[in-house]
């Protein structure tokens, strides 16, 4: 089925794409004339209640005996098979039983069985009764227009895969021939007729309704003419040829009606036998309008015809060529031309028969015109248009290769060769081409192929590309091996040498090269050694065939592999893990050589911060753990000596995995390591090896020990879980354990209950728990103890909280031992538990506590301000200091001399309450229950009823986000356990509680006394009817969705008055909000969409008081991220990301409501702008219909105009366009700025130069009145700047296009200017803005003659303090005008005149100048030193100072003779050096913005006498309250001042460095990180020789220290830099700086670093006092942060954090770096025995890092 018919099914439906599959499966309503009827075939299609039910029913009723009725059952089956929608299932099923298949299926034992005369005539009855049916369509009552289109688009179905429908409809044809104009003719009457009003999407509709009775006349002609022709058909059908011709000629019909319409009008000529003078009359020059017709007239010729009509077919095709060149910005017209010509195309083929051989040269003619039209568009920036030109053009040099028409390829090799279109273009038809010719002719006509093409483009171009791979695989069919290696694979390989060339492109095409060839080619990508390791890896891993020569391979490679495993480069990283971990049978065993690879891949890549490296990473280790494990499985049944190395590598990984959990590892290491170990010990588990303790690291108990206070709850889980399977005795105290749990910190809490866990899984404990009860269980006795002991210290603090809340929230928080309750309960088994009297005591106790603690919390959540609340306590008068010991340790006795805090209370408050929910959640959901008529259960009725009572107490009375959410997840639970329960009761009320909600929403009842709250966005209301509605999903049904949502959406469109329906509407409003956010409905809310839109806009307009407004802002706000998704980052240019961005025609398919609620508001406004009237005499009410109007503009403005606009839909955002040019006077800003870009965004290039042209001759009139008038006229200022503000984005969209029309804007704009700047200055500055954008696209100064400049000229000669007065007034930027003024300048072509212009008119002091003047001196000297490559700035330097869009397009603008020269003048005027040294001095006294400090300080280095001094400098770097923004022009200045001296002082050094190490600091910005990277390269580069030689431990130590510090920084560029430099500046040892690639990780890097410096320092080899100083003063940083691993987070002034703060490095490690650290200075210097005696008092681990 095309898409058209499926478009025509889902107008039908009334429906849209998203909503189509639904429908197609709703249920079939039976036919008018069976529901009355009593037959008993009928009753049973009455009852089913699925489609798929109803399904059954009518084969069963086909297939099953009749007793009587037979007729009537057939009868039925037509009837209901003409009645059902388009593509149901009862619709297929009905066609399937309509044929020849299912007459053959049938029992033969059957009675009466239907033959094919009597279901063709029950076909024919229906198809008679349904034509009949419209016979009164003229007279009234009229037949409706949607039922005339359900019956044609029913019958017109039987032409569709339906050959009984077929036959019978070619019996009926007679009566449906004369309904079908009339029908026309009634629709476009009802189009036609403007007293109507039809709404957009009504017209719409008819406009379909046209098309489909159209195409079903078109369908008759093409099947029965000659039927029709002894039926008087040409009487019948001259009502039709009219109405063809109306549609055809209308130029708003959408071109697929048109296209219809001009098919019928040529069939219908050759039907009436006018043919000849219809094809003479289309081959004459006509109209536009008229293009459909000739188009039609090309689709119906037959082959036969072109004995005679072959000239009119040229001039035909000939006109349709030359309107698509002259139209070729119209892009539904390029769609609507290149979809037919390429239709046309494809009946050309085999005409040589036909023609004679004058004949055969109009053939070539028609031809080449084709392949004109496609060689236009073949790079057209829309795709269908690209697509189907290619396609012609392919179609078209097919028929010439048939006809041996070698010209056709002749102007492509001319085209190609003479570079006369553009170059992807040119690719484009070359790649048609020699898909249908072959290479060698192209190659043979084309020198400039391998002469020009592949050597510059190859890797730069796609198109290019995509030219080579489509040759290359064509020429290895039909070239040698030798001739194609020469030609394409060298070509290749010369690429890759080529810097400038995408890798990853070349990478794919020497893929494919080898995949042709896969032996041979691999050996020589391994030969050639300039080839990088990631082209040969990719090339190697896609060929299968190489699998064999692996271990080889891997052998030859081994070098390189091994680089790339530390290379910098990810994707050759990961590709080498790749190569050495993958092989085609999983089962071959891992190598020593692999393992080792691995290992090293481990050390140094496990600690990398990036998810999705880490978790390419993790998949390809496992592979390898397969390998193993599989070997294993083979060496159990037959052991070999690779079995046993196997092993051995097992256990070694193992044990390099226990190590990496050292205490200081990043959180990547720890989670590489702990996945990666768990996969290690269940292969153990497979295989049942065991696992032995003392072969273990000694440290690896301790480590994974201290992984249970990782800050990430899944590595406590996987810790937890290993320390389970590897540890026989625990160790861990009970006492600590229970001061954990108590702690007010939530992070000690966890780590408790992880600890606590262990504790029970453990086969022995150094000690037991205290004992609290003397029961027994038979089941997990310790896990009882431990929960019973836990539920003690609960009663304690429950108690406690009873009398004193805000004590027991400092002594016993309760929360810790709840979580750690649930913990242990997670762990068990509870139907298990169920069997004993015991565990069920134990159940029902901590659900009475529970309970209990939630009533005593509650006050807390539910206040109305819960962060605030602090209820009565006893140490109110306590007069110790106020401290944060949220995170202190501290014994009971310390803790009751402490202020008890709102922060303290809220906390023990909201996470008791999570607990809690999570709790009751969790054992409802998992538990067996007495309701579910289980003998052994933990929960008896009572106890469920009461827990989903507190449930909906807490949703409906928390006010505390974290209490609601938690509360949220245990709900969650509850429901999803009652809507799969059995029981009747649990399972009906889920239901019943939505009702309840409903009812309380809707303001309808109160629920047992519960008021929701009306602030905090509903509070829980929303999470309580997502959790019901969400849980009921997993049973495949959607019905409370749609109840709730009807109700909901029903709520806030009745608008009902007073205080209840406001508070009604609001709650409504968020829950919906709630419901549209959830990514569990997202599409299932689609459908309700267009609706929460209107309810939200309507909300913003009609809403009374703020808080519904509110509401309706943030439902808007919701709904806008869940059409056009979560928002992206914006382009350089400040538009929206394209993701963030939708058709008209898109958006309006789904929403089609929309069009018409958009285009009365907007109608409605335009209105109220023409008569000068806002809407209401209230400010109020204006403000409102602003902000609703705005809020439309919002979402209008991320549409735009689909290519097919126009093509298939009137739905159209041009019809928008007149409303938005009215609303573009409104008297808001906001408004009229959003209403101008959407209006830009909507028009074409045609309509915005149109558009431009009213304007001005408006604004001409305006001048021409000023001008003439003496008196001062009152101008509409709200009008006029809305005119601007179109000018402005429209000439954005046209550019200099129309260069005539550009120049009379710019006069108009220039007489205006003055009249204006008296009356308004903000219309002004819009006036001006519009000519900066028109000068700014002006790169040829012919566009501007110098009278339009001496015009532009007098605007800038005015008095500026007039200008700059006004902008102060009105507290508006004087940039625009400067911006002016420098275009100006640059228009006038006088290089010395814009030098003049920035050097010395801007130097001027002024302080409407300081922002625009430093701001481009700066950009202009950054671009000087950069384009001089110099070390002092890059493109770091450009993006952190963020300058304009304008700055950047003016500089952009000048030619490069003009930019040297304005640098130079620039880098040594004196007046700029004067005027940025009296900004700097009296930047005390004025208060700069931070950025405009930042740049000046900036922009003093950069000038050729800056005047610096680097004593200076350096006193300055000592100043702590230096800005992160002025920080940036200091080391600007230090970096020049060191690059210039030969010598640094060796006093210079130490504040130097001591400042570089503040800068490399991790909480400074990752800017002057980089920078302090720089500032180090100079040092060492060209000072830190002479530094080493005079030995100072102060300098050398803090170096040391800085180039560590980089090395190990957070930014990836930062420890890259780093990297760079260390290897640049011979701090790398010559071995390795010879033998191995400069692209290395840093961290890999950072032993050979150490290595090479601490031999530099050989010669103080005896000096214990120096090393001792020097490793001190290296370790200092890295001993502190191991420190703080280990202990509080104690700030200076005592306070402690309450959660665990991330370390602001989370990539360092610091106990790694001091292993490698000690490694080092143990290898040089190990003969210092006091260096080695503070060593070894570290207790560093001996085996972490390799010798």
């Amino acid at each position: 089925m095309n898409d058209l018919n499926l478009r025509v099914a889902a107008l039908k439906l009334c429906a849209h794409p998203k909503r189509f599959a639904e429908l197609r499966d709703a249920l079939v309503p039976l036919p008018a004339k069976w529901i009355s009827t009593n037959y008993e075939f009928v009753q049973p299609f009455k009852e089913a209640k699925t489609s798929a039910e109803q399904v059954q029913v009518v084969k069963d009723i086909f297939y099953k005996d009749q007793e009587k009725d037979n007729e009537k059952v057939l009868r039925f089956l037509a009837d209901l098979l003409f009645s059902s929608p388009l593509k149901h299932a009862v619709r297929n099923q009905l066609t399937k039983l309509f044929s020849e298949n299912a007459l053959a299926k049938q029992d033969k034992a059957r009675k009466e069985g239907h033959a094919k005369d009597s279901l063709l005539d029950a076909l024919q009855q229906s198809l008679g009764g349904m034509a009949k049916s419209l016979e009164a369509i003229n007279s009234p009552p009229a037949v409706s227009h949607d039922r005339c289109n359900d019956i044609f688009v029913s019958a017109n179905a039987c032409l569709q895969n339906f050959p009984f429908g077929r036959e019978a409809l070619k019996k009926q044809v007679h009566l449906f021939v004369p309904l079908l104009p009339i029908a026309s003719e009634q629709y476009w009457k009802d189009i036609s007729d403007p007293s109507l009003e039809l709404s957009p999407t009504r017209r719409n509709e008819l406009y379909l309704y046209v098309q489909n009775a159209l195409r079903f006349l078109v369908s008759l002609l093409s099947e029965w003419s000659d039927q029709l022709q002894l039926a008087d058909g040409k009487r019948l059908l001259s009502k039709a040829d009219l109405v063809a011709r109306k549609v055809a000629r209308y130029v708003d019909t959408p071109w697929d009606v048109r296209s219809i319409a001009g098919l019928l009008i040529g069939h219908l000529a050759r039907f009436s036998g006018g043919f000849a003078e219809y094809i003479e009359e289309c081959s004459m020059q006509q109209a536009e309008q008229d293009l459909p017709v000739q188009t039609a007239a090309l689709l119906v010729l037959r082959r036969s015809d072109y004995t005679d009509y072959a000239p009119q077919a040229l001039d035909i095709l000939k006109m349709i060529v030359a309107v698509g060149e002259r139209e070729s910005s119209v892009s539904n017209l390029l769609v609507f031309l290149s979809k037919h010509l390429f239709i046309y195309s494809k009946s050309l083929g085999e005409m040589k028969a036909f023609l004679s051989e004058d004949q055969r040269i109009v053939y070539q003619q028609i031809l080449a015109e084709l392949q004109k039209f496609a060689i236009q568009n073949v790079s057209n920036s829309t795709d269908s248009v690209r697509h189907m030109s290619s396609a012609l053009l392919r179609q078209v040099l097919q028929h010439g290769l048939e006809s041996n028409h070698e010209e056709l390829f002749q102007v492509v090799y001319r085209q190609f060769e003479g570079r006369s279109a553009p170059l992807s273009a040119s690719c484009l038809a070359m790649e048609q081409l020699v898909a249908v010719a072959g290479v060698e002719m192209a190659i043979r006509n084309c020198p400039s192929l391998f002469g020009v093409i592949f050597p510059r483009f190859l890797g730069c171009e796609d198109s290019v590309d995509a030219l080579f791979k489509a040759m290359m695989v064509s020429a290895h069919k039909t070239q040698t091996f030798t001739e194609w290696h020469n030609l394409w694979f060298n070509q290749l390989m010369e690429a890759t040498k080529a810097a400038e060339k995408r890798r990853s492109v070349i990478e794919q095409l020497l893929t494919q090269a080898v995949q042709l060839e896969p032996k041979t080619l691999a050996h020589l990508l391994l030969e050639d050694s300039r080839l990088p390791l990631s082209s040969k890896l990719s090339a190697i891993l896609s060929v299968r065939q190489l699998s064999d020569k692996r271990q080889e391979l891997l052998r030859d490679l081994k070098r390189e592999v091994e680089q790339a495993l530390l290379g910098l480069d990810d994707h050759t990283r990961l590709l080498a893990l790749r190569f050495v971990v993958e092989t085609p049978r999983p089962s071959d065993p891992l190598t020593l050589a692999e393992a080792e690879a691995i290992r090293l891949y481990l050390r140094h890549n496990a600690n990398n911060p990036s998810a999705h490296l880490r978790q390419l990473g993790y998949g390809l280790l496992q592979k390898a753990l397969k390998r193993i494990r599989l070997g294993l499985a083979e060496h159990q049944k037959r052991p070999t000596k690779k079995g046993e190395e196997m092993l051995g590598l097992l256990n070694q990984l193992t044990a390099d995995l226990l190590r990496n959990l050292f205490p200081t590892a990043n959180y990547g290491r720890r989670w590489l390591s702990l996945h990666l170990l768990r996969d290690c010990l269940d292969l153990h588990s497979t295989l049942q090896l065991k696992v032995k303790e003392d072969l273990l690291p000694k440290e690896a108990l301790s480590n994974l020990e201290h992984c249970l206070s990782d800050s990430y709850e899944h590595n406590k889980v996987l810790a937890a879980k290993l320390l389970e399977n590897l540890k026989t005795r625990c160790r861990f105290q009970p006492e600590e354990i229970m001061e954990l749990l108590l702690s007010l910190r939530p992070p000690d809490s966890a780590t408790g209950a992880f600890q606590l866990q262990v504790y029970c899984r453990a086969k022995e404990v150094e000690k037991e728990l205290p004992k609290v009860t003397n029961k027994e269980v038979i089941c997990e006795q310790r896990t009882f103890n431990a929960l019973q002991w836990c539920l003690e210290h609960l009663r304690e603090g429950l108690h406690l909280a009873e009398s004193d809340l805000a004590e027991a929230a400092k002594l016993n928080p309760l929360y810790g031992l709840l979580f750690a309750s649930r913990h242990l309960l997670q762990q068990l088994k509870l139907k298990e538990l169920a069997k004993e009297t015991v565990w069920r005591e134990y159940f029902e106790e901590l659900v009475a506590i529970c309970l209990a603690v939630s009533r005593v919390v509650m006050p807390v959540v539910s206040s109305a301000s819960p962060e605030g609340h602090l209820p009565a306590t006893r140490d109110q008068e306590t007069d110790q200091p106020l401290k944060n010991v949220l995170s202190r340790r501290l014994p009971s006795e310390a803790l009751q001399q402490l202020r008890t805090t709102p922060q303290m209370v809220l906390l023990c408050a909201w996470r008791s309450i999570k607990e809690v929910c999570l709790i009751l959640g969790e054992l409802v959901d998992r538990a067996p229950l007495e309701d579910e008529l289980q003998a052994e259960f933990l929960l008896s009725s009572q106890q469920v009823e009461v827990i989903g009572e507190q449930f909906l107490y807490l949703l409906a009375e928390t006010k505390h986000r974290g209490a609601f959410e938690q509360a949220y997840v245990g709900f969650t639970m509850l429901c999803r356990r009652f809507w799969h329960s059995d029981a009747v009761h649990l399972n009906q009320l889920p239901n019943q509680w939505v009702g309840e909600a409903m009812a309380m929403v809707s303001g309808e009842a109160i629920s047992k006394g519960v008021r929701l709250c009306s602030t905090r966005r509903s509070a829980g209301m929303p999470f309580m009817l997502q959790a019901l509605i969400c849980t009921e999903l997993k049973l495949g049904t959607h019905a409370t969705l749609h109840r709730c949502m009807e109700r909901l959406l029903g709520v806030c469109e009745r608008r009902t008055p007073g205080a209840a329906g406001i508070t009604a509407r609001s709650h409504a409003l968020n829950i919906l909000r709630a419901l549209f956010r959830c990514s569990e409905l997202a599409e299932l809310v689609t459908e309700f969409m267009a609706r929460g839109i209107q309810c939200a806009l309507d909300g913003l307009l009609l809403a009374e008081e703020w808080a519904e407004r509110n509401c309706a802002t943030l439902l808007l706000a919701a709904l806008i991220v869940r059409v056009f998704g979560v928002e992206r980052a914006r382009l350089e240019s400040g538009e929206l990301h394209v993701r963030n961005r939708m058709t008209g025609r898109i958006f309006f398919t789904r929403y089609p409501q929309l069009f018409d609620y958009f285009h009365a508001a907007l109608q409605r406004e335009a209105d109220r702008m023409d008569a000068k009237d806002t809407g209401s005499d209230n400010p109020n009410g204006k403000r409102r219909q602003a902000v609703q109007l705005e809020a439309m503009l919002l979402m209008l403005s991320r549409l735009y105009p689909s290519s097919l606009e126009g093509a298939e839909s009137t739905l159209n955002l041009s019809e928008f366009v007149p409303f938005l040019i009215k609303i573009c006077r409104s008297h808001d800003l906001m408004t009229r700025e959003r209403a101008a870009l959407v209006v830009a965004n909507f028009v074409s290039q045609e309509q915005a130069l149109a558009e431009i042209r009213r304007i001005l001759v408006e604004l001409k009139a305006l001048e021409l009145k000023l001008k003439a008038e003496e008196e001062p006229t009152h101008l509409d200022m709200n009008l006029l700047h809305g005119q601007m503000l179109l000018l402005l984005h429209l000439h954005r969209l046209v550019r200099w296009t129309r260069p005539s029309l550009a120049r009379w804007q710019v006069h108009i704009l220039a007489g205006l200017a003055l009249p204006i700047l008296r009356r308004d200055v903000c219309v002004f500055g819009a006036l001006v803005d519009v000519l900066v954008a028109a000068l700014e696209d002006c790169h040829d100064p012919k566009l501007i003659n110098s009278q339009l400049l001496d015009e532009i000229e007098a605007l800038y000669l005015v008095d500026h303090r007039l200008v700059y007065d006004g902008c102060q007034r009105q507290g508006i930027s004087v940039r625009f005008y400067q911006i002016f003024a420098l275009h100006l300048h640059r228009l006038r072509g006088i290089s010395q005149g814009i030098v003049l212009h920035i050097v010395e008119d801007l130097a001027e002091p002024h302080w409407a100048l300081d922002e625009l003047r430093v701001e481009l001196w700066l950009y202009i000297l950054l671009q000087k030193f950069l384009e001089e490559k110099s070390s002092l700035v890059s493109e770091l330097d450009i993006e952190h100072f963020q300058f304009s869009n304008e700055i950047r397009r003016y500089y952009k603008s000048l030619s490069s003779e003009q930019q040297v020269e304005i640098s130079r003048e620039l880098y040594q005027s004196k007046a700029v050096r004067s005027c940025v040294f009296h900004m700097i001095n009296t930047s005390v006294k004025r208060s700069w913005s931070l950025q405009l400090a930042g740049r000046l300080a900036a922009l003093k280095p950069l000038l050729q006498d800056s005047g610096l001094e680097l004593s200076n400098l350096i006193r300055k770097c000592s100043m702590e309250h230096r800005s992160h923004q002025e920080a940036a022009g200091l080391v600007l200045g230090l970096k020049r001042l060191i690059g210039e001296r030969k010598i640094l002082e060796r006093e210079h050094w130490l504040p130097l460095l001591t400042y570089t190490l503040h800068l490399v600091e991790p909480i400074q910005p990752v800017y002057l990180r980089h920078q302090a990277a720089e500032l180090c390269d100079l040092l060492a580069r060209i000072h830190l020789k002479c530094q080493m030689e005079n030995v100072d431990v102060e300098v050398i130590g803090r170096f040391i220290r800085l180039v560590l510090l980089l090395l190990l920084d957070e930014a990836e560029w930062v420890r890259n830099r780093a990297a760079d430099f260390v290897c640049n500046a011979g701090l790398r040892s010559q071995e390795d700086q010879e033998g191995k690639s400069r692209d290395i990780l840093p961290n890999a890097l950072t032993p050979q670093f150490l290595k090479v410096v601490l031999t530099k320092l050989e010669k103080q080899a005896n000096n214990s006092e120096f090393l001792l100083q020097l490793f001190n003063l290296i370790a200092e940083p890295f001993l502190a942060s191991e420190a703080k691993d280990s202990e509080p987070n104690i700030d200076e002034d005592g306070d402690v954090d309450v959660f665990d703060k991330q370390e602001i490095n989370l990539y360092c490690e610091p106990l790694l770096v001091l292993c490698e650290l000690s490694t080092a200075f143990r290898s040089q210097f190990g003969k210092c025995q006091q260096l080695v005696t503070t060593i070894d008092a570290l207790n560093l681990p001996s085996d972490l890092v390799l010798n």
